[in-house]
């Protein structure tokens, strides 16, 4: 595959991620200007394709690893002046996971995007990922719920196979 093409996926990936984690939950202050929500969005996306690249494109990621990038993407939104909230950064990294593990460009990720879907599927009731991940132990939390609902797949895999669109 030529580098533009490679270039578009994975900006369109990151486009389709972005507006997965953020479309149901504020991340905005109020008086965040486009220039810097923009520029917030590049570094962002700058920060994860390094990660994918440099980290899950090379080996297999372990849970702990996969969990303190979850972590540093957050520390990250801090340090860029714009704190996503721990459901949020989940979200987006396991998203952007998925996308690029689909496209062959890095290995199976670790776990799947908790969203209002996936705990569905799970049949996790009254739980919302935009409020209730508020650090690594709710998540891991769910998770381990998810896992054990999975039977021989992977979380992944788990999610590929059970995966439907709402509106479809």
């Amino acid at each position: 595959m030529s580098n533009s093409k490679e270039q578009f996926l994975k900006t369109e990936f990151f486009i389709f991620s972005w507006k997965a984690a953020t479309e149901h939950n504020l991340v905005w202050n109020k008086n965040t200007t486009d220039k810097a929500k923009g520029n917030f969005r590049k570094n962002i996306k700058e920060f994860l394709e390094d990660k994918l690249s440099k980290v899950y494109g090379k080996r297999k990621v372990t849970e702990e690893e996969h969990i303190a990038n979850i972590e540093e993407l957050q520390e990250k939104s801090i340090e860029l002046g714009n704190r996503l909230n721990f459901g949020t950064c989940q979200k987006l990294l396991n998203m952007m996971c998925k996308y690029y593990w689909c496209a062959g460009y890095i290995k199976e990720p670790p776990h799947l995007p908790i969203d209002s879907i996936n705990l569905k599927n799970a049949g996790i009731k009254g739980k919302c990922w935009t409020k209730d991940i508020n650090d690594k132990n709710d998540y891991k939390e769910i998770i381990d719920v998810i896992r054990k609902k999975t039977g021989s797949l992977s979380l992944s895999e788990w999610e590929i196979e059970n995966w439907k669109r709402r509106n479809s």
